[in-house]
């Protein structure tokens, strides 16, 4: 025994000598004893280097994803756009020479319009009222065109003087007499020689008398109740040779090409001649790249604005392009997505810091006797944070490279497996990652950071530690509040020495009262255990939360016409039909068209192996429906009025006639009885209830049918060949309908004398959804069988389609296109023409594919550092208690108690751990909820239930291995090796 105690205090004095060794002025004694502390507990030391790896790999994937998604975008928008940042368009001679002094230019271009040509009102119906002759866009830096020429069809661009490229619509066409005239008559063709006629159109106000000289600058929509016009052709002609078409679209990204325009080749003069003459038709427009994306959109408006002039101007910024470059404010999806990014921001430093402080703070109070003994030494409080901070730099020089390397190889995964997703989504022809030095230094710069934040606190504790309470450990077990206060009471009252055994003791016995006393001394390692479990369940939920957001965005914002690859719309009144079906003001025979539909339905089904959904005949009703039917969405969706004063509304319904089989499965799926929907003599209407609306910044589901009912189908009386604009309240009673005269003063009829006739249309059930044949509006429909095709008299006829299923295979939709042309020939009171929607389908499928790729990979990413945080936290925690435990055991607690006294700490720690958890992560959902309801107007909060039950089952499943594995360890060692321990 003698021989025992002197071996030991040999052992206490080799450290003795070990640690004043350490605190000997040589500046890598420190970091030797660092590195043996990191190799002494490898197990700590993996998980907290696999931790900051995880961290900082799932920042660089998201940083290197953003920027190579960003790239793809730039890349897009300017192949279709160009690459000029902003426009100035009527500008003057010193507004050219102001652009070319300006230092932060680096490229710019110039278009001038030359005046305007008149096609005539014979010719205008056809192909609009007017051309603008404008240059074609000059040479530029083939890497990055400012602007992108117009798309030819037809022959080449204009190359030389007297070359002439003209919109497409003009090929081959023979115009009746007007400013654009060919030699020797004829239609346009390639090499027809052709004579414009340039001159001013000037419009009139009706009001004031007030004239303009309207330009493309401001379209060519005039109000013909206000507003007159007038053309000259008073700027003389141009002659040249058409060399080329191009398509057009009227609309273009730029003010310069905007509108319909013949191009014709710039000699270099252009500019100079349109900023000079006295013509307001005539005007010139640069666009320009700046070095700074930021400082085009004001250099622009300056150039414009500052100059003093009595021409058209205006400037515009390439916000398409430019927003990617972070340059410009942007619409509410993109808000959504930056908050959206910003809470997974949150989460990711929140998660990085979370496991990364934990561990150090394990640590330290792991080591609390060896920097107790060594401040003994002598060792300042800097020597000492600097042991804290060298043991964060070692695991984050392993961690952090292989963080980033992971990060990288994920991204290149990821794009390997989804690329085809994500060119879709962003409009490219191949997406690729791009390696962002930036990128990547920033993720560095992060995962640093985030260490020595999460080192600095525990390094502070660390160099505070005196050696009489490092030996005692009184620093990381205190009382508290409660606890002292409870005592104090006892104390008063005389019976401070008598324990209460509580629920705990009641309940569990004595583990469970050792287990309560241990939790209410306010244990810093306990602290630390329910703020890992807590931010463990707030990330579980979180991440959860984020891809059921995500996954609602790109469902309700993708449409992929689940079932239609192969759209087929037939008109009996198109150009291409014999007329038999058509009748007078735009109608058709309903009867008949219903027996032709059902024959060319049966042929369509008999020439293809495509599943043929069906057909359906579309109607437009005006219809009054009765109070009670709409719900308050009803004001939301558009297609119908206010509340009148009895309930009622006012509104168009579309009625969408089905193929009775269609009809017959339609009933059937929604379980509703045939007996009641499948009766000729009595039909009725299934109204649907859902509907996703874009209005170009928001989305929305709206469900406006509050029940069931009877509507009105109205026909109007003839209003003077004017059209109904809307019913109201009649101040004398009951009900008026408004319309307007040619002058556009509003006229007023009453209700009877204005309805023509009423048709009864009961509607007897709500659905969520359509049959496959019927395209989804943003418009009432009501879905009713071709046999009650009688009950679209009142309303009328739009268009009649029929689907085909391919499975989303676009080459087995164009080989049932081909089939089923064959038969159109014998069809010719049918007019067919053919959309394949297999292609876009597939588009949409895989743009979904990738957004929830991502979302997933940053789940269980998260999930991971949940679980390593976990378990990192509590297995280390158990095991800083081996002195502890071996304690209980020298004094007869057995295995089976020593369990429940763990159990019942473990179950304390997850109960607060996870009300904790669940109460941040409803802030991070009602964060995720405010950043949608910015573009999904509809969309509702709600907890995520299937997540937070998730998270429940992985926190216990990692609990449980965690105190397996730390008891596990605490049981390798015996009771005397345990006590015995220094921590050195």
């Amino acid at each position: 025994m003698a021989k025992h105690f002197k071996g030991e205090k040999d052992a206490r004095g080799e450290k003795d000598r070990a640690l004043a060794a350490a605190v000997a002025p040589r500046g890598n004694v420190f970091t030797r004893f660092t590195l043996r502390s990191l190799r002494a507990n490898r197990v700590r030391t993996v998980v907290s280097v696999i931790g900051i790896a995880l961290s900082c790999a799932l920042i660089t994937a998201v940083l290197t994803s953003v920027v190579s998604l960003t790239d793809a975008l730039i890349q897009r928008t300017a192949e279709d756009e160009g690459w000029w940042y902003a426009e100035a368009a009527g500008i003057t001679d010193d507004d050219l020479d102001r652009l070319r002094d300006e230092p932060g230019v680096v490229d710019w271009t110039g278009i001038a319009d030359l005046g305007t040509v008149s096609l005539g009102k014979e010719n205008g119906d056809l192909f609009g009222k007017y051309l603008y002759a404008k240059t074609w866009p000059a040479e530029q830096d083939g890497e990055k065109p400012l602007v992108r020429d117009p798309e030819l069809v037809a022959g080449h661009a204009p190359e030389a003087p007297g070359e002439i490229v003209l919109p497409h619509y003009l090929q081959n066409v023979e115009l009746a007499p007007c400013g654009l005239a060919t030699a020797g008559g004829g239609p346009i063709k390639l090499g027809s020689k052709v004579t414009l006629d340039l001159g001013t159109r000037t419009v009139t106000s009706l009001t004031d008398g007030v004239s303009f000289t309207m330009t493309s600058l401001r379209g060519d929509y005039i109000d013909d109740a206000t507003q007159s016009e007038s053309f000259s052709a008073d700027l003389g002609q141009l002659s040249g040779t058409v060399v080329g078409f191009y398509r057009s679209y009227g609309y273009s990204a730029t003010l310069a090409m905007t509108g319909n325009a013949a191009y014709v080749y710039d000699d270099g003069s252009a500019l100079e001649r349109v900023m000079t003459d006295d013509s307001d038709a005539t005007w010139a427009s640069v666009l320009f790249r700046t070095e700074n994306p930021a400082e085009a959109e004001r250099l622009a408006d300056d150039i414009v604005n500052v100059w003093s002039r009595d021409i058209d101007g205006g400037s515009t910024v390439h916000s398409s392009l430019i927003r990617w470059m972070g340059a410009t404010p942007d619409t509410a999806i993109w808000n959504t997505l930056y908050q959206i990014a910003a809470i997974l921001a949150a989460v990711v430093v929140v998660a990085g810091v979370s496991l990364v402080y934990n561990s150090f703070a394990i640590s330290v109070a792991e080591r609390t006797r060896q920097f107790g003994l060594l401040s003994s030494l002598g060792a300042s409080r800097r020597q000492l944070r600097r042991t804290v901070l060298v043991e964060a730099l070692v695991i984050g020089g392993v961690g952090i490279p292989v963080g980033l390397a992971l990060g990288l190889l994920g991204c290149f995964v990821v794009f390997g497996l989804v690329g085809d997703g994500i060119s879709a989504l962003f409009g490219t022809d191949q997406a690729h990652v791009v390696i962002s030095p930036g990128a990547l230094g920033i993720s560095a710069a992060l995962a640093l950071l985030t260490l020595f934040v999460s080192a600095w606190v525990p390094a502070l504790r660390a160099s505070r530690v005196s050696a009489v309470d490092a030996i005692r450990q009184t620093q990381d077990v205190r009382l508290s509040r409660r606890a002292v206060r409870t005592q104090r009471r006892a104390g008063r009252h005389g019976d401070a020495a008598r324990i209460s055994p509580g629920i705990a003791g009641r309940l569990f016995g004595i583990p469970g009262l050792i287990a309560h006393k241990n939790l209410t001394r306010s244990s810093s390692k306990g602290r630390v255990t329910v703020a890992a479990l807590a931010v463990s369940v707030a990330l579980l939920i979180t991440s959860g939360a984020i891809a059921d957001v995500m996954s609602y965005a790109s469902n309700t914002a993708v449409d992929t016409m689940e079932g239609q690859d192969l759209v087929l719309s037939i008109d009996a009144t198109g150009a291409d039909a014999d007329q038999t079906l058509a009748l007078a003001d735009g109608k058709v025979d309903g009867a008949g068209m219903q027996k032709a539909l059902a024959r060319y339905y049966d042929a369509a089904r008999a020439a293809t192996d495509a599943t043929v959904n069906g057909y359906e005949t579309r109607y437009v009703a005006e219809a009054l429906l009765p109070a009670g039917m709409l719900g308050d969405d009803a004001d939301l969706l558009g297609s119908v009025t206010s509340p009148l004063a009895d309930g009622s509304r006012y509104g168009s319904v579309y009625l969408d006639f089905v193929d009775d089989a269609t009809w017959k499965a339609y009933v059937e799926s929604l379980g509703l009885p045939s007996s009641e929907f499948c009766d000729p003599a009595h039909p009725r209407a299934i109204a649907v209830d859902s509907y996703d609306i874009n209005d170009g910044q928001t989305y929305a589901n709206y469900r406006p049918f509050s029940g069931t009912g009877t509507i009105a189908s109205l026909e109007f009386a003839d209003l003077d060949g004017r059209f109904v604009s809307g019913i109201e309240d009649d101040p004398s009673g009951g009900l008026r309908v408004l319309y307007y005269d040619d002058k556009g003063d509003e006229q007023y009829l009453s209700y009877d004398e204005a309805v023509a006739s009423e048709q009864d249309i009961e509607v007897g059930a709500l659905a969520d959804y359509p049959p496959d044949c019927v395209t989804s509006s943003g418009t009432l429909q009501l879905i009713l069988p071709a046999s009650a095709i009688d009950l679209a008299a009142n309303a009328g006829y739009l268009r009649a389609s029929m689907s085909l299923d391919t499975g989303g295979d676009a080459e087995r939709a164009n080989r049932a296109q081909d089939a089923i042309e064959k038969i159109a020939a014998d069809y010719p009171e049918l007019d067919v023409t053919y959309t394949n929607v297999a292609d876009a389908k597939l588009q949409a499928r895989l743009m979904t594919t990738t957004v929830n790729t991502f979302i997933f990979l940053f789940a269980a990413i998260t999930g991971l550092i949940a679980v390593a945080n976990v378990f990192n936290t509590l297995a280390n925690a158990l095991i800083l208690r081996r002195r502890e435990f071996a304690v209980l055991r020298s004094i007869g607690m057995g295995g089976r108690a020593f369990r429940r006294m763990v159990a019942y700490e473990c179950a304390s720690y997850a109960l607060r751990g996870f009300l904790i958890g669940f109460a941040l992560a409803a802030l991070a959902s009602a964060g995720l909820y405010q950043a949608m309801a910015l573009s999904y107007s509809t969309y509702e909060f709600q907890l995520p239930w299937p997540q937070i039950g998730a998270s429940l089952v992985v926190v216990l499943a990692v609990i449980l291995v965690s105190v397996a594995y730390a008891l596990r360890r605490c049981n390798s060692s015996n009771v005397v090796e345990a006590l015995r321990a220094d921590a050195l």
